[in-house]
């Protein structure tokens, strides 16, 4: 009886560092630098605003730790792009030339 528990036992053992050899390691986030961030974002400022928020921060999104810093600097870019388009429609708006309002005024 001692014997086949002894042998189950074993076997168990086997199987667990089999298991553990097949999990693939985990891969802690490390922050980056900010010339990470200026080399991934291509603009200055936009990189130095991304890198201060998230370190002053703790590189938590919310209250969850951060997974993919590209993936925000991403959301980041994209959301300049949208506010810049934004602020032309805005400037473009309500500016008209006077010549330009002539030749509307006079069709």
């Amino acid at each position: 009886m001692m014997t086949i528990l002894l042998r189950r036992i074993e076997a168990l053992e086997e199987r667990v560092k089999a298991l553990e050899s097949k999990r693939s390691p985990s891969t802690k986030f490390t922050p980056p630098s900010l010339s990470d961030v200026v080399a991934y974002v291509d603009d200055l400022v936009l990189a130095k605003k991304f890198y201060c928020h998230y370190e002053s921060n703790g590189w938590k999104v919310g209250k969850n730790s951060m997974k993919s810093w590209r993936a925000a600097a991403d959301q980041w870019k994209a959301r300049e792009i949208n506010n810049k388009k934004t602020d032309q429609d805005e400037q473009r708006i309500g500016r008209i030339t006077t010549a330009e309002l002539q030749s509307f005024t006079q069709r």
